[in-house]
Order: structure tokens, then C-alpha cells, then sequence
């Protein structure tokens, strides 16, 4: 597997520059395949393989819908052969994340951002073999806070595996 993916096997939608095209995907190659061991091997699975970019009819707010896509394997699974809470989790965290950034980038604002709440629902197992996608959808981008929204789908077997409310802020200046 190459370390980033070929920009042109995503499907871009929406008024985004080249440059932020590119800026997306350099932040989420480093994000997924860069620096630091947790869930590496599956993070650096993962896909991206849609960002569309659009204004929201309802408050006509611009906002990001991100899709990922990855094949459960036996690095994803508990004890029963299912997919793990915990590895559920961590593909709404990292693919949440990612799709706020997106929408920072092409809005030209801030994009310093840390872990405030993560409500999740487990709604179904995934087992080896089944192919995720996680689709996510930005909600807000305030000055203080930021939402975005997570589906995981099993495509394989035709079910919602997990979802998400993911809430970040950007952080405080730390204090020594």
C-alpha cells in the first residue's frame, strides 16, 4: 500500500481549491499513516473516498460530508469475532476529526481542534471480511465549538454497525 492515497481515486465535490484538495488529503495521510503506533494498522486502511463541500439548505452554512471505507480485520475485533466498541470508537473519532478539519480548510479558519464529547450507539456487529463505510457529515463550526455527525455501515451485510455525535473545541494554552 502506497503511503497516501492517489488524489484522483477521490471523489471531490463542491467549490474546493486544488490547494485545498491537497491540504485535505496531506492532513488526513499524516493523521492516518504518519507519527504514533495506536490503531495504526488500522487507521492506515483506511480510505478516503468522498469529501463534498456544500452549503446546507436549512441556514445555508457550509459544511463537509467525508466518506471512508475500510475491510473489517482480525485487528478490529474483540474476543467474539466482532468488531470492538473500542475500534468503533476510534473510526468515529479519526473520520469525525478529519471531516472537521476538511471543513476549516475550505473555509480558511482555525483548525486546532481537541476531543470534547463522543456520544456513540452501538447498533449492530461487523465481523471479518465485511467492508465498513463511515460516512460523516459536519453540523457546526462555531467560534468555540465544533460538531460533526458519524454513521458506520456495514455494506456487506446491509447495516448501521455504530453512529456518533462528535463534539471538539479548540484547546487551552497549556499550563507548566
Amino acid at each position: 500500500m502506497s503511503s497516501q492515497r492517489d488524489p484522483s481515486a477521490v471523489r471531490f465535490e463542491g467549490d474546493l481549491s486544488h490547494t485545498q484538495r491537497s491540504s485535505i488529503l496531506k492532513f488526513a495521510n499524516i493523521i492516518l499513516r504518519g507519527k504514533g503506533l495506536y490503531a495504526k494498522s488500522t487507521g492506515s486502511r483506511l480510505e478516503i473516498t468522498e469529501v463534498s463541500f456544500y452549503e446546507r439548505e436549512e441556514d445555508k452554512k457550509p459544511q463537509v460530508r467525508m466518506i471512508f471505507e475500510l475491510d473489517v480485520d482480525e485487528d478490529m475485533l474483540n474476543s467474539a469475532n466482532m468488531v470492538h466498541g473500542g475500534c468503533s470508537m476510534f473510526l468515529i473519532d479519526v473520520c469525525s476529526s478529519i471531516a472537521l478539519v476538511s471543513l476549516g480548510i475550505a473555509t480558511n479558519r482555525d483548525t486546532r481542534l481537541v476531543s470534547q464529547a463522543i456520544t456513540t450507539v452501538f447498533h449492530a456487529p461487523a465481523t471479518t471480511g465485511a467492508k465498513l463505510r463511515i460516512i460523516n457529515t459536519t453540523v457546526s463550526f462555531g467560534a468555540r465549538t465544533v460538531t460533526a455527525r458519524t454513521e458506520i455501515w456495514d455494506t456487506t451485510n446491509r447495516r448501521l454497525v455504530a453512529s456518533g455525535v462528535h463534539n471538539q473545541m479548540q484547546p487551552s494554552a497549556p499550563k507548566l
